[in-house]
């Protein structure tokens, strides 16, 4: 995150030369193309990734003498700045007071030559002296993004307020929904539309992929979830669900006035520049209507498949297995654990102005340039076995199905397999070989199962370890002895050598101008006296870039079955699911568990994390 243009720095750029971070042929291409674009030095020296964020923000604090702070992890926010300031004001200055005394008040911007900013804080902390103190851009956004979270409360508070005055302390007659009655007034007030957007700005702002309204006996709960975890954000009155629910139908044209049947229904909004996509479900509950929101980011674009945790022998199965002309690809796994995304991502790889490909969704979450998608819709009779017998007829190459639910939508996935046709396509199933024994109990023949299904993929979403707050341990006897013993079935491995060759090979840290990927740097076990090797394991202690949990971001981990002869033949014979399962490990698959623990001990995730969400006994 860069501030904006306001003209060439040659000073800057001056000291980066002198201290060996840019040639000088590197900044006299940067004073060009500055003065062309209208773009800042230091945007374009990020865009070419020449140096980090917080390399050109350092070197930018020394030289005009202003104190630079690199890590705020250990930065503690008075209460009373907590709750006296609007979090909309700190994201307009990209600034926050750290410290107060009775003489002075320490705060900390992203721009330090902002006058007006610089000028309000004086203003509103007359007759203290302000001492400014700079940081990164994005090391300002994400600390009052986290720490300032809870001024959404406040902000509610105020909304909350003004709403009673409006309407006399006496709330909303929930009857009067019910009936029909017309509450635009109450509706489009200022104070339960602000509400309502605060809500789902703030989702939008943490990286919620859901965001749930749910009443309460007394109360209306809001919940968010972020990176998996659900996090209880506010309370509101009861008094207030009425309206709350029936301004989120109005805004994804819903019937208000149906309040007995669940509903489903859209919202597009627009926060920061960045467009999202909000699916709503609504479901009568016995304290009444229950208000879910997931939200898809339409301007993140489609991360390329090799982000997605799929590596080694697996991910190069999977690419020579896409490229084949006919058989079923499936891939299997929970609601919520990126399956639609993993599809999106080989789809994009796939998408080629020779190949006519055609996708059956319910709904198209995730649009892709160049293929033609299909909308499901149930209430016109318009489902999955209904459109898949229609795109049949529409010469496809490549057919992605959303979902094999029923026996009549995997009968005519199999035989569009039969027929020449690539199909990918999703089941729910805890483990890629059950989503095998899942085909057979809707009815298919266990020999058109092994001769039509080419692979099956399986996956979660783990958080991953933030890599600002990384930091290695000392992994435990106990936490050894269960990692040695869920790796003693893949051949020729030895965990010890795995990691003294990866803390060879890698070594780079993470930084603000690269995005953290899957390649931290890890360190090699070392010997003990007693001869016994010591390896270690990782965690992040908190800091703000990751709200104090350790984690921040997803990413999948994976059981790749690719369907061998010895496999077929056992689908075919119908062995019990023990022996598939087997039979499947013998083969060469790396279990989900094992994908986890590997990018565990490589410090991408935890084991902790892994188990809570891959075990399944």
């Amino acid at each position: 995150m860069a501030l904006p243009y306001t003209g060439v720095d040659l000073r800057l750029l001056n000291a980066l030369v002198q201290q060996g971070k840019l040639t000088n042929e590197q900044a006299e291409a940067l004073k060009l193309e500055s003065a062309q674009q209208s773009k800042s030095e230091i945007t374009l020296i990020l865009e070419k990734n020449l140096l980090s964020e917080t390399d050109v923000y350092r070197v930018k604090a020394q030289i005009y003498n202003v104190p630079f702070i690199e890590d705020i992890s250990g930065v503690t926010v008075p209460q009373e700045v907590l709750t006296g300031l609007n979090v909309d004001t700190l994201k307009e200055q990209m600034a926050f007071p750290f410290e107060i005394t009775e003489q002075k008040v320490k705060v900390l911007m992203a721009d330090p030559f902002n006058v007006g900013a610089i000028q309000f804080w004086r203003v509103r902390y007359i007759p203290r002296q302000i001492e400014v103190y700079t940081s990164t851009p994005s090391v300002v956004a994400s600390f009052v993004n986290t720490k300032f979270g809870n001024l959404i409360g406040g902000e509610v508070a105020s909304a909350v307020s003004s709403y009673k005055q409006d309407a006399g302390q006496s709330g909303i007659d929930e009857t009067v929904i019910s009936e029909g009655g017309d509450l635009g007034t109450d509706l489009q007030s200022a104070p339960v539309a602000k509400i309502v957007n605060t809500i789902l700005v703030y989702g939008a702002r943490v990286g919620a992929s859901d965001i749930h309204i749910e009443p309460q006996e007394n109360s209306i709960r809001v919940r968010y979830r972020i990176d998996g975890v659900m996090q209880e954000r506010m309370n509101l009155p009861k008094d207030l669900q009425a309206p709350i629910v029936a301004r989120i139908k109005i805004l994804s044209n819903l019937k208000i006035d149906e309040t007995r049947l669940p509903q489903d229904g859209r919202i597009f909004i627009k926060v920061d520049n960045r467009s999202f996509d909000l699916r709503v479900s609504t479901l009568p509950a016995i304290q009444g209507e229950k208000t879910v929101m997931r939200l898809l980011e339409r301007t993140t674009g489609i991360p390329p498949l090799e982000e997605s945790g799929l590596r080694g022998s697996a991910y190069r199965k999977y690419l020579e297995t896409i490229k084949l002309t006919n058989g079923i690809i499936l891939i299997t796994g929970p609601t919520g654990s990126g399956k639609t995304r993993t599809l999106a991502s080989t789809l994009s790889r796939m998408n080629d102005p020779k190949v006519n490909i055609i996708t059956i969704e319910d709904p198209v979450e995730i649009r892709v340039g160049g293929i033609n998608q299909v909308q499901i819709h149930h209430e016109i009779g318009l489902d999955f076995a209904t459109v898949l017998r229609a795109v049949l007829r529409q010469d496809p190459n490549i057919i992605m199905v959303g979902e094999i639910r029923d026996g009549e939508t995997a009968t005519l996935a199999i035989r569009a397999a039969l027929t020449g046709h690539l199909v990918l396509s999703t089941l729910h199933t805890n483990s890629a070989v059950a989503a095998l024994t899942r085909l057979t109990d809707m009815g298919i023949e266990s020999y058109l199962v092994s001769s039509t299904v080419k692979m099956v993929v399986a996956q979660r979403l783990v958080r991953t370890v933030c890599p600002y707050c990384r930091e290695p341990y000392a992994a435990s006897p106990s936490d050894v002895e269960e990692l040695q013993e869920q790796f003693k079935s893949i051949q020729n491995f030895d965990m010890f050598s795995y990691l003294e060759a990866l803390a060879q090979k890698n070594g780079n840290p993470p930084n603000d101008s690269v995005e953290f990927k899957f390649a931290p740097p890890v360190k090699a076990p070392e010997t003990l006296p007693d001869g016994t090797k010591q390896m270690y394991l990782y965690k992040g202690k908190g800091c703000s870039r990751c709200g104090e949990s350790g984690y921040k971001g997803r990413m999948a981990i994976f059981e790749v079955i690719s369907i061998t002869p010895r496999l077929g033949e056992a689908i075919t014979q119908n062995v019990p699911y023990d022996v598939l399962q087997k039979i499947a490990v013998e083969e060469g698959m790396i279990t989900m568990y094992q994908d986890g623990f590997l990018k565990a001990i490589e410090g991408i995730t935890s084991m902790a994390e892994v188990m809570r969400v891959a075990k399944s006994e």
